[in-house]
Order: C-alpha cells, then structure tokens, then sequence
C-alpha cells in the first residue's frame, strides 16, 4: 500500500518535502538572521524553493531537459532537495535523542526545577555543535553516495541445485542482472563498466528482471545502441518491470527488438538447450494482474519434471512461485533500498515499504528466491551500503543418489 502511495509520486514529495526542509535547515543554521525577517517571508520562501525544484522535478519525470546544461542544473536541484530532506530528517533525530539525554539531568538539577525546564536549558550550545556535527557527517555521506556510491559493484557468486538438470550435467552459467534504469540521471561509463564484467563471465544466458528504462523522459535511440553488446552464448532473456509499464510497455519492448538480440518475455516460456537438457525461462511482466493465475499458465506451458526458473519483476511473486512449483525465482525491484547503513544492509526503506524480500537469497522449502540490487538507481542517482549488483548462478542438477 505504502509503495503504491510513494513512489509513484516520489518527485511531487520531494518537491514539497524538500522545499519545507531547504528552509527550516536555512532557518535554523541561520537562526539570529532568520528570526528577524517577517512572517511573510517564512511563508513565501518555501513556496519558491518548492517552485525552483518543480520544474527538474517534472522534467525528470516525464520529458527530457532543454541542453545538457539544464539537465545537469536540475539534477543539481534535485540531489540539494534530496540532501536537504535527509538532514532536516537527521537533525529531527538529533534533536529527540539529545532531550531524551538531557531531560533526566536538567530535572535533577535544583535551579532548573525550581525555573522550569526550558527550551534553552535543554538545547544549549552544546547541541548545536553535536547537531551541525550530524548535519555535516549526514551531507557528507550523501554527497559520497552521488559521486561514489552509485557506482560501487558486486559480484554474487550462487549455486543453485536446479530440479529438472541432468544429475552430471556441468553448471550452467546463468548471470541475473535487474534494474538499469536508463534516463536523464543513469550513469554511461558504469553501464559500459558493467556490461564488460558481465561479459566477462563468459554467462550461457544472462536474465534481466525489469526495469530497463527509467521514465518517458529517457531518449531510447541514445541509450538502446549501449545494450547491442550484452550478449551470452545461449541468449539474453528480459521482462519488463514498472518503469517500462510507465514509460510505454510496447514502446521498450519495441526498442529492445530493434536495438538488441534480447528476446523480451511479456508472460511467455523461452526454452533452451543447456548441460544436455531443456532450461524453460518464464518470463512475467510487471502488470496489476494477480500474479498466482498468470505463473499457474506460464507453468502449465512446461513439461511435467523439466528444468524452470521464474523471471519476476516484483519479489512478492515468490510464494505464488513456490505454489506453482517453480524451484528458482530471480527478481529485482527494490534496490535493495539504495541507502542502508554501513553493516546493515537489510535496514533499508525498501524493506519498510516494498518488500520482506529486499535483497539478496532467500530459502523456503520447495525454492530459492534471489533478489537482485540492480545496476541503476532510482529517484536519485544515490547508493550507501547497498551497492549495484551482478548475480551469476551456476545451476546444476540434484547428485543421482540424492535425487533417488
């Protein structure tokens, strides 16, 4: 519910979000100047930063900028909104954890009881040199995030007993990728940097789950040419997430033909010959159709006992995955959340608001579920903690002494 709300409508929120954090961080570093303007200006000031970021904000969104100059200068405004929202935010937590240790010694104390615990008493000048600290760590850490974060790689090395496989059949070299999101914010040089290691593993078939373009506002006859050279010896097989769906789901579906080799799974079983025996790859497009029908027939397309792997967009389809009986789900979507502290990958929003199945593997009887970090960003070219991803997977069959 919460995803359905938010992120659909993540530049509006920004945009009036960071308009009101811009100016209550401006008021409050800038106190002694700020208190002495008039009241208008208190309402008038937030109105315009909101109406300086609006106009990046809906060209981000839906059509590309003017020049590359107007592109860069709007995603400028877009990330000082972002940072500005985070640290109004760290400086709200700031604030409360400081009274909650302040409070307990200023009633102990006997002269403040008797004056009455004031607003002074609690926040002295030793807050604000402990709060312009976590405003300086918290806008240097993102600052980080844009310049460096985003574009940190891992490789996740799995290996999947895949139902189905011939018993000694050598481990098919399957590499799952997610989450490009290529437009206006999406970086060229570490797309190029990803395509390389990708190729690099030498993969039999490499997945995509969705997501491959970002907005309407991304320029395909730029970007499509950059993915003619992500190939495997077996294919590359693609579905399409909910950014495809907003951007145009025929419109991408048309470009990849066009541009690329990839064959583009819109609820459909791709069958190829790998290890001497048949890997069906079923491919479900992101819609707002029930999930459980759609893989029921995309599984009903498949040979009783054969090999299968389901690409999802949205990791939620696992149990429906599970009770049609597909062994092996790869998906995407989430991130992984883009920010999470140093540590705790799992403490991310992505868990709070999309999914219990954020990133990386998870096992339940009868499956695996693998959640990709994708190798773009969204809503903000930004990542702490929860760096880009390629998965390669080797699948092999059950030993013969188990499976009997």
């Amino acid at each position: 519910m919460l995803e359905r709300l938010i992120f659909p409508h993540f530049f509006e929120i920004l945009t009036v979000s960071g308009a009101l954090a811009a100016w209550a961080l401006l008021s409050w570093l800038a106190a002694p100047v700020v208190s002495q303007v008039s009241p208008v200006l208190h309402l008038l000031a937030p109105v315009l930063f909101g109406l300086l970021i609006w106009g990046p904000a809906r060209r981000a969104e839906r059509r590309p900028a003017s020049s590359r100059h107007a592109e860069r200068a709007g995603n400028v405004i877009l990330a000082t909104a972002f940072v500005a929202l985070a640290c109004a935010v760290a400086l709200a937590v700031a604030a409360a954890l400081w009274a909650l240790g302040r409070i307990p010694g200023a009633l102990r104390a006997e002269a403040v009881v008797a004056a009455g615990i004031t607003r002074e008493v609690i926040y002295g000048p030793e807050f604000r040199v402990f709060a312009e600290g976590v405003l300086l760590l918290t806008a240097g850490t993102l600052v980080y995030g844009y310049v460096h974060g985003h574009r940190r790689l891992e490789i996740t090395r799995l290996t999947v007993e895949l139902p189905g496989l011939p018993p000694d059949a050598a481990g098919v070299r399957v590499v799952h990728v997610s989450d490009l999101h290529l437009g206006p914010r999406a970086d060229r040089a570490g797309l190029r940097a990803a395509i390389d290691r990708v190729l690099a593993i030498e993969p039999d078939v490499v997945c995509i789950t969705g997501d491959i373009v970002d907005s309407p506002a991304t320029d395909l006859d730029a970007w499509m040419p950059e993915l003619t050279r992500l190939t495997a010896r077996h294919g590359v097989f693609a579905i399409l997430g909910n950014h495809d769906r907003f951007t145009g789901a025929e419109r991408v579906a048309a470009a990849l033909r066009r541009w690329t080799s990839w064959r583009v799974l819109r609820d459909e079983v791709a069958v190829v010959r790998v290890a001497g025996g048949d890997l069906h790859i079923l491919g479900l497009e992101d819609r707002d159709d029930p999930v459980a029908p759609r893989i029921a027939a995309l599984c009903a397309q498949v040979p009783s006992g054969a090999a299968r792997l389901l690409l999802a967009h949205h990791p939620d389809a696992f149990p429906d995955a599970l009770a049609a009986g597909v062994p092996l789900t790869l998906a995407g979507h989430t991130h992984g959340g883009q920010i999470a502290p140093p540590g705790l990958p799992h403490a991310n929003i992505a868990r709070l608001l999309i999914s219990r199945f954020d990133a990386g593997t998870f096992t339940r009887p009868g499956g695996w579920l693998h959640v990709n970090r994708g190798l773009g960003t969204s809503g903000q070219p930004v990542r702490l903690g929860v760096p880009a991803e390629i998965t390669t997977l080797s699948l092999i069959g059950i030993p013969a002494a188990r499976a009997a």
